[in-house]
C-alpha cells in the first residue's frame, strides 16, 4: 500500500515490541519469501528519507525530520525489511506519536503491495499506541488517496473531520480527511 503521511501535526506533520528483533516472520506467494518488522533506529533513516522521496516526492520528509522522529522519546517508528531478521532490504516503514491517551499515526509507506506489508505496519503501530497507554489513533489521509481511504476504512478507522485544502500539491489544495479508531485493548 502506498500511503501517503497520515498525519500533519506541528510535531512531526503531516506491547509486542521484541527490542530490536522482529516482530513477526511472514512467508507469502512472493518471490523474496519472508519479511519481518522491527524497530527503526537512527541508522534506517537514509533508506526511510530514500522511500520517502519515491512514495511522497511532493510531501516527503528529510533525513533530519525523520532521524528527529525516530530518536524523540514520544514515537515509536517501525520498519519492514526482507528476511527472517527483517535485516534486508527495505519494504515498508511506519511511526506514531504517543500522547496520553492518544497515538496519531505520522506516517505509513510500503514499496511492495499485495504482501500484507501495510496491514503489518498498521497493527505494529496499534499494538505500541495501547503499550504506551494510549485508548485511540488519529491519522490524516488524503481525499484522492482511494486506495488508503479503503485500507483505513477496512481496518476499523472511520471519518470525524476533514480539513479543507490541508495538502498543498503543485499548487492543489487536497482536504486532509480525519480518521479514528479505539485502540483499547
Amino acid at each position: 500500500m502506498t500511503d501517503q503521511h497520515a498525519s500533519g501535526s506541528a510535531a512531526g506533520r503531516a506491547a509486542d515490541r521484541a527490542a530490536g528483533s522482529a516482530t513477526g516472520a511472514h512467508r507469502d506467494a512472493d518471490p523474496m519469501g519472508e519479511w519481518g518488522l522491527r524497530p527503526a533506529t537512527l541508522e534506517d533513516v537514509e533508506a526511510i528519507a530514500h522511500a520517502e522521496l519515491e512514495l511522497f516526492p511532493d510531501e516527503s520528509w528529510t533525513v533530519f525530520q525523520l532521524a528527529e522522529e525516530v530518536a524523540h522519546p514520544d514515537r515509536r517508528y517501525v520498519l519492514a525489511a526482507d528476511g527472517v531478521d527483517a535485516q534486508g532490504r527495505l519494504l515498508g516503514y511506519a511511526g506514531i506519536m504517543i500522547a496520553g491517551d492518544l497515538a496519531d499515526l505520522h506516517t505509513i509507506g510500503t514499496l511492495r503491495e499485495g504482501l500484507g506489508i501495510g496491514r503489518a505496519l498498521l497493527t505494529w503501530c496499534e499494538q505500541q499506541a495501547r503499550a504506551a497507554g494510549a485508548t485511540s489513533m488519529l491519522l490524516e489521509v488524503r481525499e484522492d488517496n482511494a486506495r488508503a481511504r479503503r485500507f483505513y476504512t477496512a481496518a476499523g478507522y472511520r471519518e470525524i473531520d476533514r480539513r479543507r485544502g490541508y495538502y498543498r500539491i503543485r499548487g492543489r489544495g487536497i482536504d486532509a480527511l480525519v480518521m479514528q479508531r479505539t485502540v483499547a485493548a
